[in-house]
């Protein structure tokens, strides 16, 4: 017995010593991480954005060190998180979501702040320009080109007359993009029924109230939103009304196809930017917002929501595009 302790204080001890022994460097990278809430999308432009920086030589525990926040969607709760991370005077903070770089935004004009997975930071009065940001803030957009995206749809629903648009009325993101909808779909001479929720517990019944109303419908990069697709997801797929949606992982959570954004690739890019502050190539006051080249986007596609509804995919959708069925 007396062995069997002794082994294991040894074994503790060894564990302890090695432990101590991982330091981080002292001149390592210090990045402040707030991210608005918890979802795939989210949380795929935060891996892409630590890949990036791996596979460029600054690796956590070792010459990074990151100080992460996620206040799941609290407002109160995002202030005081934004304050700590400024309080800690790192030397770059990522915001992944519009209120987190906006609650950034009243702390610091000083430390650069790189945001991720927001549509238009100009405006929303992130920065001066898109082109040329002039102040202390630029980042990566998820902006995709709302006339590609409702080339989609009729590809999908090639008669369509009506067609719904969902969103949270309290995400700018949303707003913006609705706006963007609005005018595309004048465009083509197609109504448009708009409906919002404040909170999530609204989702079903205003799911339900589009049916029998439109034929089809429109959801954003909506971060409330694509943390409910599965109970969007239900009453579209009884009802064989096709959701179209604002970036992959909204496909995969229950849509029925997007064009556009994969978020851990705009992570990474993100990262890419970062690197280039931290290594000092380029003042974030000069470094414009980066939007993805919409011709080169991805289509993602759900088959068995397909499935489920009965409906058979364009052949160009299943051709080109990534079914990202789970």
């Amino acid at each position: 017995m007396k062995k069997i302790l002794t082994i294991l204080l040894v074994m503790l001890l060894t564990a302890c010593s090695s432990q101590s022994n991982q330091t981080v460097d002292e001149d390592a990278i210090h990045i402040g991480v707030l991210q608005l809430m918890e979802h795939e999308a989210l949380n795929n432009t935060y891996d892409g954005f630590v890949d990036a920086l791996k596979d460029n030589g600054y690796e956590e525990g070792k010459n990074l060190v990151i100080s992460f926040e996620n206040p799941n969607n609290d407002k109160s709760t995002l202030a005081t998180m934004a304050q700590k991370l400024v309080s800690e005077d790192n030397d770059l903070i990522l915001a992944i979501g519009t209120a987190a770089a906006q609650s950034l935004q009243q702390e610091t004009d000083t430390i650069p702040i790189l945001g991720s997975a927001i549509t238009d930071y100009q405006d929303i009065g992130l920065v001066e320009s898109n082109e040329k940001p002039g102040k202390n803030i630029s980042g990566s957009s998820d902006y995709c080109d709302m006339a590609t995206q409702m080339d989609l749809v009729e590809m999908i629903v090639p008669d369509i007359k009506t067609i719904g648009l969902l969103y949270t009325s309290s995400e700018e993101n949303s707003i913006i993009q609705a706006q963007q909808m609005h005018q595309e779909c004048e465009k083509r001479g197609w109504e448009v029924v708009e409906k919002t929720i404040s909170d999530l517990t609204m989702v079903d019944d205003t799911m339900q109230s589009f049916i029998g109303n439109i034929d089809a419908l429109y959801i954003p990069t909506d971060n409330p939103l694509a943390s409910s697709m599965a109970s969007v997801e239900i009453v579209a797929s009884e009802n064989k009304l096709p959701v179209i949606v604002g970036c992959d992982t909204m496909v995969a959570d229950g849509g029925l196809a997007s064009i556009g954004v994969n978020y851990y690739n705009l992570g990474y890019q993100t990262g890419l930017n970062a690197l280039k502050i931290i290594n000092d190539e380029t003042p974030i006051a000069e470094m414009p917002v980066y939007f993805m080249d919409s011709e080169n986007a991805d289509i993602y596609y759900n088959s068995k929501i397909a499935e489920k509804m009965g409906l058979e995919l364009p052949a160009e959708i299943i051709e080109k595009g990534i079914d990202v069925a789970k």
